[in-house]
């Protein structure tokens, strides 16, 4: 119905109707349908489930018996062995320091007088180790017609070459007491011992040149060669003599005394 305003007319605009019933019914049919069908196979689900839940069972997992330990046994209680006092050892008193002393000042000398340092003790000195030696000399008698080797003893010192002191002893000649009684040495004057070795049970003496000129002749070649080996062999570990000249070997000396070998008492 319409209405028209117009000269006092109003006029009404016809109202278009927005739906059918029926067609609002069927929408909410449609929807409504599918979600109870939806609920109601969910809760048939559930109760299949739920039925079948008691048959099935889930069993939790069974833990292996845990292993007994062994418990041991309880040890007694440990009883403290019973102490044993000593009665306290007496302490000795205190000892007191003694009183320091004042220190006296040094007497000073008189004034122009000097202090004299006291005198030193000389240092002991020990006698040097010595020992007895035999040398020989010749003995002159019947006013030189006969010549005999004669042993006297020189008392000398200690040393590393016994062998060299000896006979240098020897070249040293007669002492006054041993000159009186008519004792000479015929080894040459000057003569000097160069160097001196043993070898073995052989003495290598090794002389200057002056060794092979003696005045006395054959005789004092003869003597001087006698009181060499008979010295030298005075020594245990000396059986004879090598004479040397100038640390040459030589054959003879005058008078036709033979050294070039070895020499023996």
């Amino acid at each position: 119905m319409a209405y028209h305003v117009g000269m006092g007319v109003r006029t009404r605009k016809p109202t278009v109707p927005r739906g059918k019933p029926g067609r609002r019914r069927r929408r909410r049919a449609r929807v409504f349908f599918p979600v109870l069908f939806v609920l109601a196979l969910a809760a048939a689900v559930a109760v299949v489930l739920f039925s079948l839940l008691p048959r099935v069972g889930i069993e939790a997992p069974r833990l292996p018996p845990a292993r007994e330990q062994a418990v041991p046994p309880e040890r007694p209680p440990e009883t403290a062995p019973p102490r044993v006092t000593q009665p306290p050892l007496p302490q000795p008193p205190p000892v007191e320091p003694p009183a320091e002393r004042p220190m006296e000042p040094a007497a000073e000398p008189p004034a122009g007088q000097i202090a004299e340092p006291p005198p030193r003790t000389p240092p002991v000195e020990r006698p040097a180790e010595t020992r007895e030696r035999g040398i020989f000399l010749v003995q002159v008698e019947d006013d030189g017609a006969e010549l005999r080797l004669t042993r006297v003893s020189r008392t000398l010192e200690v040393s590393n070459t016994p062998l060299i002191d000896t006979l240098n002893a020897l070249l040293m000649g007669p002492n006054a007491g041993e000159s009186a009684r008519g004792m000479v040495s015929l080894i040459p004057a000057n003569t000097r011992i160069l160097s001196a070795r043993v070898e073995g049970h052989t003495a290598y003496i090794n002389f200057n040149e002056y060794f092979q000129f003696n005045p006395q002749g054959s005789e004092g070649f003869a003597s001087q060669i006698q009181q060499i080996v008979w010295t030298a062999t005075e020594f245990p570990n000396v059986r004879d003599v090598q004479m040397l000249i100038e640390g040459n070997r030589v054959d003879f000396l005058h008078g036709g005394i033979r050294i070039g070998s070895p020499i023996g008492r």
